[in-house]
């Protein structure tokens, strides 16, 4: 098979593979041997219909398939023994004439072809980020405090005689409800409860601190590549013959924030082999098990158990969407703990009305 390939203009080319029958006819007597001694017609003993009639009935789709399997073989050969940063993949060429199967022996396929431009998207010490320390207030505390009372109160129902509505008296702050909010291990006493309470604000503040750190990391990093050309054309045109359903308008509605996301995969792509990142799965099943424990938290549920955290994340990694956020996820936060390493993080401590602010 011989394999060429144009000179790259605008991060685009065209690949043009030349198929002649040494290539294909070996696989293709092959085939047409095996469906023969499979064949069975009436008239014929199994496995001796004539070779000439298996060859006219079956010829032509197993030389299809046979010359499907070598373009795909010789495309992937070619991009990798060259080292091609592909962008979607290759396209066939529009002047790509018709394949004529059953007159021709030497068969030319053309597809184009899109590569990634060079960038480079790693930070450094000249980069300066934030990181924001939120405080957790003593109103954030009586607050927290106040919705365990209401949660585990008294339902009062309604009574219409007296005309009172329906509510919920607070259960006092006590033993009783230290027990139920923390389980077996709850503090002994309100000033250790509420203390209890400050930790977990503080743990979830700086889940959330921690996120925005991220996605100041993602704003640095997209800004270095913001003025970085693409082959647009040829991504549109990929969109649209790999996506049925997407309309044009659709596209040019969706395609700023696609580009945007193929931006950030490459950047990653590139960061991760920088800083020789990989993902274990013992670093996967932690990160559903934090999730899992930041979900329980949000109802109340303060003190769920190992086995059952344990067996939430599994059944959250069964689904296989939720199984790659997952990996991204772990992938994005060893990221943005190697450039915290580099860049100069300047602290900041900010009241959550100051942190929410931040993502308006």
């Amino acid at each position: 098979m011989k394999i060429e390939q144009s000179e790259l203009k605008d991060l685009k080319a065209v690949v043009t593979l030349t198929i002649e029958p040494a290539d294909y006819q070996e696989e293709v007597a092959k085939q047409l041997k095996e469906v023969r001694h499979k064949a069975q017609m009436p008239g014929f003993r199994p496995g001796m219909v004539p070779a000439g009639l298996v060859k006219k009935m079956y010829g032509k789709g197993i030389l299809a398939d046979v010359l499907n399997k070598k373009v795909g073989e010789g495309l992937q050969k070619h991009i990798e023994d060259n080292k091609l940063a592909i962008l979607g993949d290759p396209l066939p060429n529009a002047e790509q004439g018709h394949v004529d199967l059953d007159h021709e022996e030497t068969f030319t396929f053309a597809f184009d072809i899109a590569v990634a431009p060079e960038f480079d998207a790693k930070l450094n010490g000249k980069n300066k980020l934030p990181e924001y320390t939120i405080e957790a207030t003593k109103e954030m505390v009586d607050k927290q405090v106040e919705a365990y009372a209401n949660r585990f109160g008294e339902y009062i129902p309604e009574d219409k005689e007296k005309g009172t509505k329906a509510e919920v008296k607070p259960c006092a702050v006590d033993a009783e409800l230290f027990a139920k909010v923390y389980g077996a291990d709850a503090p002994k006493d309100e000033k250790a409860f509420r203390a209890r309470i400050k930790e977990d604000i503080e743990r979830s503040l700086a889940e959330e601190s921690k996120y925005r750190f991220g996605v100041d990391v993602k704003a640095a990093v997209m800004k270095k590549m913001e003025k970085i050309e693409f082959p647009v054309d040829f991504l549109k045109r990929w969109v649209l013959e790999t996506n049925e359903k997407m309309t044009q308008e659709e596209l040019d509605k969706d395609f700023d924030k696609m580009l945007d996301e193929l931006k950030w995969h490459l950047a990653k792509d590139q960061l991760m082999k920088e800083y020789k990142i990989d993902v274990q799965k013992e670093e996967v099943e932690a990160f559903a098990k934090r999730i899992a424990q930041m979900q329980f938290m949000q109802y109340g549920l303060m003190n769920v158990q190992e086995d059952m955290l344990a067996n939430y994340a599994q059944e959250m990694l069964k689904n296989e969407d939720q199984l790659r956020n997952i990996v991204e996820r772990v992938v994005e936060d060893k990221i943005f703990a190697a450039i915290k390493g580099i860049v100069k993080v300047e602290p900041k401590t900010v009241s959550q009305e100051e942190f929410d602010k931040l993502f308006k």
